[in-house]
């Protein structure tokens, strides 16, 4: 088998016996073509790729100027297919033992409270503005993922209650909650769209908003807001966990809204609100 059949196995494998999600399907298959160049180019095959093969393959993706996040990722990727493929047989190499490279951590961009009433207090700037506003609100309000956002059914909705069921990483399910401004835009968008679709969110042919959609309505609004920084639908996220950390909630909690499966993915967000900490410190030390 050449190295595209064993990827589309791969594929098949994560999608079927993992069940994990088309779109984390797909950036495997990206990340892997990537993969499949290089080793084409270097006119070796998937047995004889090496440490030296490795740190080729770095400089190869360094040239292209990909981060050490994304080469990280690459990288990581790359190891659960050769997993896949030493345990089904296909191959004998041990890749997986070789290490990534270290990264640095940085911490995500959030916006400040007085940045994100800017742009959720923005007049009428679309057609589609009541739509735009009521994604917007739910951002901010329920702190779920952009692919979360783009899959909402209208059966996930409890607007009564104020919640949403949110399938996430994984095919995970937990409950977000909503607040009032967001029900409430949620509801006059119901009343003006007038396609019947199960899906929440449509663009302007009456199918599902797509990702790319909603990262120009992001865009757009914080570009009009006169928001500086680089903001997108995650930063959105970044900002719901950082402002509810700040008020003190418990970080279980928010682990659990946010759907992380390790508290160690949450914890990067009890590093951003240095003023918090500050006084909080002073107001506990003895000597402070």
């Amino acid at each position: 088998m050449n190295i595209e059949q064993l990827i589309d196995k791969f594929i098949d494998h994560i999608l079927i016996e993992k069940n994990l999600s088309l779109n984390t399907a797909k950036a495997y298959r990206n990340d892997l073509s990537k993969f499949k160049k290089f080793i084409e180019e270097k006119n070796t095959n998937l047995n004889k790729f090496d440490s030296n093969d490795v740190t080729s393959f770095i400089i190869f993706l360094k040239r292209k100027n990909y981060s050490s996040t994304s080469i990280t990722r690459i990288l990581s990727g790359i190891r659960n297919f050769y997993k896949f493929l030493i345990g089904k047989g296909y191959i004998k190499n041990s890749f997986i033992n070789i290490e990534s490279p270290k990264i640095e951590k940085k911490l995500p961009e959030v916006l400040t409270l007085e940045e994100i009433e800017k742009i959720l207090n923005l007049n009428k700037i679309s057609r589609n503005h009541l739509r735009n506003m009521a994604i917007l609100e739910l951002f901010y309000s329920s702190g779920i993922r952009v692919s979360e956002l783009c899959n909402l059914k209208m059966d996930d909705l409890d607007l009564e209650n104020r919640f949403i069921k949110v399938k996430g990483k994984g095919n995970r399910e937990r409950f977000c909650l909503l607040n009032k401004k967001a029900v409430e835009l949620i509801k006059e968008y119901l009343k003006e769209r007038k396609n019947k679709s199960e899906y929440l969110f449509l663009n302007n042919r009456g199918n599902k908003i797509s990702r790319q959609s909603i990262w120009k309505i992001v865009k757009k609004y914080s570009k009009i807001s006169g928001i500086e920084k680089n903001v997108r639908p995650h930063t959105f996220r970044h900002t719901f966990a950082t402002h509810l950390l700040s008020e003190g909630l418990d970080l279980r909690i928010v682990q659990e809204l946010l759907g992380h499966k390790s508290i160690s993915t949450t914890e990067i967000y009890t590093h951003i609100d240095r003023k918090r900490i500050k006084e909080i410190y002073k107001k506990f030390h003895p000597r402070a």
